[in-house]
This record gives C-alpha cells, sequence and structure tokens, in this order.
C-alpha cells in the first residue's frame, strides 16, 4: 500500500510530467496539503524535502516551494537553496553558477555553439523583455558579453546607407563616449539637460545626412536620471525614419522605472530601433551579459562581427542566467531593489520639499541632479562636500548628490552655498 508521503510525491512528479506543473510555479501551501491528503503537516515536509533532494522543486523562505524543472527541460537539472531572497541578488546567482555546472558533464563537453547566445537564454530573455513591452521575435535577439560589446559591434558595422557618423547625447554614458573616442570615430553631440533635447536641433543634425546611429538612453537617463515623455519619443521615431538613422536605445534601467514608460522600441513601426539590455545594473558588474534586439536587416551583419571578437558568449553564465530569470530569482530580487530605490527617493524627495531651491533639480535612482548654469559651480561646490559629484554638460554644470546617510547634512551645505554665492 503506497504511504501518504509516497502518493504526494509521485502526484507532484507526475503533474511535471504531464506538463501540469511549471518552471518556476509555486506549489500548494504545506497546510492546503495536508489538508488534501488528510496527512500532518510533517509527512508533507517530509515529501517536499525528497523532491527537494531530486531536484525537483526549490524553497522560498517565508514563501513556499516552487516547481525547479518541467518535463521540457530535463536537462537543466539543478538543486537551488536560496535562504533568503531579500539578500544581494549574487547570492542567488552564485547558486545558479554552482548548481548549473552539476551533472553537466555531457552537456558541455558536447555542445555546438551558436553566435547568437544558448537557446534556454533566448527563450528566457524573449519572456522577460514582454515585460518592458519590447515585442520581437526570437530571432531578433543576440546574448553579449555586456552592453560594451554590443555597442563595439554596432561602431564597427558598416551600414548599406553609407554614413559615418554617430550622434550622442551631451551629457552620456561616460562609456559609449570613451568608445567613440578611443577608436577615434566621428561623432557629434546633442544637448541633454533636465527638460530633454531640442528636437529642432534634432532635426537640423540628422539633415546633415551622415548620422548613422543616434545612440540614446530614453529612460531614466544615464547620468541626469530623466525620461523623456511620449512626444519626445515619436518625434525622435518620426525623424529617424524621415532621415535614414538608427536609433540605439539603452535600456539598461528598465527594471527600476516607476512610472513604466513605453520604450522606444514600442513605438517603432519601421524597425528603426536597436534595443540594448544590460543585467549588471540589477545583479553586479562582473556579469557581462547583455541582450540586444537588432531590426532583420541588421543582424547577420551584427553576428559576423560577433564571431571575429568571441566564439561564444560565456556559455555556462548564460545558463546560470537563464536558471536565475526562469525560476522567478531576477523577478524577486528585482522588485526588492526597486521598493529600495523608492523608498530612498522618497525620502530624498521629502527633505527637498521645504527647500525653494532656485535651480531645476531631479530626483532618480537614489540621487539628487541639480542644474546650474556655467560658471556657478563654485569651489566649494567642488571641493568642500564629499560625495558629491559633478557632471560638465554644454550650457550647464550638473551637481550630483546620491543618497546617504549623511544626505541631509550634505544637501544644507550646498543650499547655503548656492543661497551665498
Amino acid at each position: 500500500m503506497t504511504s501518504k508521503y509516497q502518493r504526494i510525491i509521485e502526484d507532484i512528479l507526475t503533474g511535471i510530467e504531464e506538463h501540469r506543473f511549471k518552471r518556476g510555479q509555486k506549489l500548494p501551501s504545506i497546510r492546503s496539503l495536508s489538508e488534501q491528503y488528510q496527512c500532518s503537516k510533517d509527512t508533507v515536509q517530509k515529501a517536499m524535502l525528497e523532491l527537494k533532494y531530486q531536484n525537483r522543486i526549490y524553497a522560498v523562505e517565508k514563501s513556499g516551494y516552487y516547481i525547479l524543472e518541467d518535463q521540457d527541460f530535463q536537462d537543466t537539472t539543478v538543486s537551488l537553496n536560496p535562504e533568503d531572497f531579500l539578500q544581494l541578488p549574487y547570492e542567488d546567482f552564485r547558486t545558479c553558477v554552482h548548481e548549473s555546472l552539476i551533472g553537466r558533464e555531457n552537456y558541455l563537453f558536447n555542445y555546438y555553439h551558436q553566435q547568437e547566445g544558448l537557446e534556454e537564454l533566448i527563450d528566457s530573455l524573449h519572456m522577460l523583455l514582454m515585460d518592458y513591452h519590447v515585442y520581437a521575435k526570437k530571432d531578433q535577439l543576440v546574448i553579449t558579453a555586456g552592453s560594451q560589446q554590443a555597442l563595439y559591434i554596432l561602431t564597427q558595422m558598416q551600414l548599406s546607407n553609407g554614413k559615418e557618423e554617430v550622434l550622442v547625447e551631451e551629457p552620456t554614458y561616460y562609456r559609449m563616449r570613451n568608445l567613440l573616442e578611443q577608436q577615434g570615430l566621428p561623432f557629434q553631440t546633442i544637448e541633454r539637460t533636465l527638460d530633454g533635447i531640442d528636437l529642432t536641433q534634432l532635426e537640423t543634425i540628422f539633415q546633415s545626412g551622415n548620422i548613422r546611429y543616434f545612440y540614446t538612453i530614453p529612460r531614466l537617463h544615464n547620468p541626469l536620471g530623466t525620461t523623456y515623455d511620449s512626444k519626445t519619443q515619436q518625434a525622435i521615431l518620426d525623424l529617424a525614419e524621415t532621415y535614414d538613422v538608427y536609433v540605439i536605445e539603452d535600456d539598461y534601467l528598465a527594471d527600476f522605472d516607476p512610472a513604466k514608460t513605453l520604450p522606444l522600441h514600442y513605438l517603432d513601426s519601421h524597425d528603426r530601433v536597436i534595443y540594448i539590455k544590460s543585467f549588471t545594473p540589477t545583479l553586479f558588474p562582473a556579469l557581462r551579459l547583455g541582450g540586444i534586439v537588432l531590426p532583420r536587416q541588421l543582424r547577420e551583419t551584427f553576428l559576423q562581427h560577433k564571431s571575429l571578437i568571441d566564439y561564444d558568449t560565456n556559455l555556462i553564465m548564460q545558463k546560470a542566467l537563464s536558471l536565475y530569470i526562469d525560476n522567478g530569482m531576477f523577478a524577486r530580487n528585482t522588485r526588492h531593489l526597486h521598493q529600495l530605490k523608492q523608498t530612498h527617493d522618497a525620502d530624498m524627495k521629502e527633505m527637498m520639499a521645504g527647500t525653494h531651491l532656485a535651480y531645476p533639480y531631479h530626483i532618480a535612482q537614489e540621487m539628487l541632479t541639480i542644474q546650474l548654469p556655467k560658471g556657478r559651480m563654485t569651489a566649494r561646490l567642488k571641493h568642500g562636500i564629499t560625495s558629491r559629484q559633478i557632471i560638465a554638460g554644454l550650457s550647464h554644470d550638473y551637481l550630483q548628490l546620491p543618497y546617504s546617510k549623511d544626505f541631509a547634512q550634505h544637501l544644507r551645505q550646498i543650499l547655503e552655498e548656492l543661497t551665498i554665492s
């Protein structure tokens, strides 16, 4: 006679085999299972531990048990036991890396490379991008060794229209500017302030006829933290189509946009947007993995260039990242980080509420950014306040103060200096 302990195990295994339980799906609670099988909670717990030992489920503290694999994913058996999903993301990811190696000898030594990326991670990224309203076909996705590799390859590609220059916002992501300068590539700049960009100037630059890419960070801009409104987004796309320009949309902080702004890629109806997503801000800098969504007419050329740089983007890390995404760890840790940043931003906004600052400012991603006219940055602002950052723009300079336990004290010093000078 089959014991209730065995029945629980067999029923869950059968559910997996018959596709009733899917990867990452939460199982009923210990209490509900004990009522369903009319047995003690200890019996259910014992069955859960056995399934966990067999690498079929994993536990999330204060949440319950989840399916680790389904029948369509038998070749990726792993054993996860994250103790606390409120820990830093690398704790969970380290477990994924470790477990992705267990029992993989045959797979790793008989793997035939895919330049576009591991199929499992392509599938995971395809589903994840839908959460950002990026709807693309799988054959448009390519896994890269971080966003920097994607940007480098794009700058190396010769487009059919023969254009050579890259347009970047000023200020912009410093590594993009370094990439252009170190290679001696021709580029132009367009000023971006807390109010956005001058669309008339953008059209004038596009009219020059030599811009092949416009590199932009539409939401949660690095370094200003601002986001383009929908009118500006649509205008950029319309101009790109009119003047035959590809738009590189670097959406590295898509996970942390509280307004859930639609990306340029969603609004693009002419295959003008090249969408880049990095996992570094959500996980840790050492994880050099990213994804790019390419217009179909650029994909083959992109892969040809990529093949000259690497044979395979780190296979083990790709496998671990796929597991990390599909089992819900990415979503849980991202949600925690997002909530933490929102809490800190709310504290900063509360402290700024009664300041009556005479200059435009913006708060996002645990950073206060104050826009100052040229020549307004005093020596005390430059050297007398610790933790501050200064960004030089074209017609403005920007003083940035990150969130910290000393934020209120440093803010008072800044306000005093701006009032006196």
